[in-house]
């Protein structure tokens, strides 16, 4: 019968689905049909949900061939199912021991894909790296550069400013150094310490502990080299970065000044 109020209408034919559900699956049938018992750890028999899927890949078929993104599927949602499933694939493998990528192999030394795996990716950032720089583009964002830089002025920025990181094969010498009871800067015998007396005593003179005073971190200024224009002063090489990208500046347009502590002059070596 139909309703007067259309909502009304829709609230009352889901709670009578519901319900005629919820009766179907406590007398072990299936929730559709109402006829056959369902498939293994499934509500659906299998002849209902085989059309079910038929249904939806001839649905996902006409959207794909309309150019709907996910076949008409709402994208947010998809995406954010995506993420969430990659995220539990990643640590279910990952507490198996086993490459995060490919959930076969067992990760390489310090690292939690395989050896494969990550040869692989280095080719394929190779092959992007190769493909950027050949249409004259920075190799690591694919942003315009100028007068065909490797790096446009952002990246450059934060690259030049950027410690070098330990990988993977000075950490392993590092320990096995510690292991054989030698110095882990000159591998010469230091017994129980991490280092030997030369080298450690070379370290502590470079240290801000041994002069005694603080050592204030630098500042940067950066002037446009066409116009002298000046931006900042900016507290770190990120800061410069977001400065050159906001003013839309390349690294060989400007003049990037380190206003070093005077203290710094006084008390280094």
């Amino acid at each position: 019968m139909p309703y007067k109020d259309p909502e009304t209408g829709r609230q009352r034919e889901s709670e009578r689905h519901r319900r005629r559900a919820a009766e179907r699956r406590a007398n072990g049938l299936c929730i559709k049909c109402g006829k056959n018992p369902p498939a293994p750890e499934r509500s659906l028999c299998e002849a209902c949900g085989e059309r079910g899927r038929a249904a939806e890949r001839a649905r996902y078929a006409r959207g794909k061939a309309a150019g709907d993104p996910y076949g008409g599927r709402n994208p947010e949602g998809r995406r954010r199912m995506a993420r969430e499933r990659n995220k539990r694939r990643r640590r279910e493998r990952k507490e198996a021991g086993l490459c995060v990528r490919c959930g076969e192999l067992p990760p390489a030394e310090g690292s939690v894909v395989c050896e494969a795996c990550r040869e692989a990716r280095r080719a394929e950032e190779r092959k992007l790296y190769a493909a950027r720089r050949a249409k004259g583009l920075c190799g690591r964002c694919g942003g315009s550069t100028f007068a065909g830089a490797a790096q446009c002025g952002p990246c450059a920025a934060l690259e030049e400013g950027r410690a070098p990181k330990k990988n993977a094969a000075s950490r392993a010498r590092y320990a096995k150094r510690r292991a054989n009871r030698l110095c882990v800067d000159c591998a010469r015998p230091a017994g129980l310490a991490a280092r030997c007396e030369p080298c450690a005593r070379r370290s502590w003179h470079s240290s801000g502990e041994h002069k005694g005073m603080p050592v204030y971190p630098p500042r940067y200024t950066v002037v446009e080299l066409a116009t002298g224009e000046e931006h900042g002063p900016w507290d770190s090489w990120e800061e410069v970065a977001m400065c050159l990208a906001f003013e839309k500046l390349l690294r060989n347009e400007v003049e990037i000044i380190e206003d070093a502590h005077a203290m710094m002059t006084l008390t280094g070596y």
